[in-house]
């Protein structure tokens, strides 16, 4: 496994992903410090170093919160890859999403107009309405300002990245 070091602002506040190396060289240079490590060593050729896991920057940069691009894989992990309808969870391939104010009635493509769904909901819903199809959303959809960790941190989260990624 390639390990991958988070970075936090001086407020503990998560920032990016890094690479050990460009991690361990913010260290070298006193831009950072290390707030947990991985049990892997790494040489150089005086010293034995732990693979720093979380480091937390030494001065504060402005933080510009990045627009959450809207996705088929977003959407699903924002809603927690569950049938907006009947509430099902499900894997990525057996879902689909469903424009809550159908097209043909003016309804656009965007965060708050789309939910995932399975099939056997989506065909039941068709072109109509929620009041028409006698069907009832399990929560709003909304324009996330946060995607949980699995999606913008990969399939595995590090364990001592977690109490950071708290939304």
């Amino acid at each position: 496994m390639v390990e991958r070091t988070l970075l936090l602002n001086t407020s503990y506040e998560p920032l990016l992903i890094l690479g050990w190396q460009r991690a361990l060289t913010l260290v070298v240079l006193g831009k950072a410090e290390v707030v947990s490590e991985y049990t892997r060593l790494v040489r150089c050729k005086t010293h034995r170093i732990r693979v720093p896991s979380v480091i937390r920057l030494r001065r504060r940069v402005p933080r510009v919160r990045p627009m959450i691009r809207f996705l088929r894989s977003n959407l699903y992990a924002r809603d927690g890859y569950q049938c907006q309808y009947c509430g099902d969870t499900l894997s990525a391939k057996d879902l689909t999403y469903d424009h809550v104010i159908p097209r043909s009635k003016g309804g656009l493509t965007c965060w708050t107009n789309i939910v995932s769904c399975c099939v056997r909901c989506n065909r039941k819903k068709g072109s109509l309405s929620l009041e028409e199809a006698g069907m009832r959303l399990l929560k709003r959809p909304v324009r996330p300002r946060v995607l949980p960790d699995s999606s913008v941190y990969g399939p595995v989260t590090p364990e001592s990245w977690r109490f950071y990624l708290r939304a």
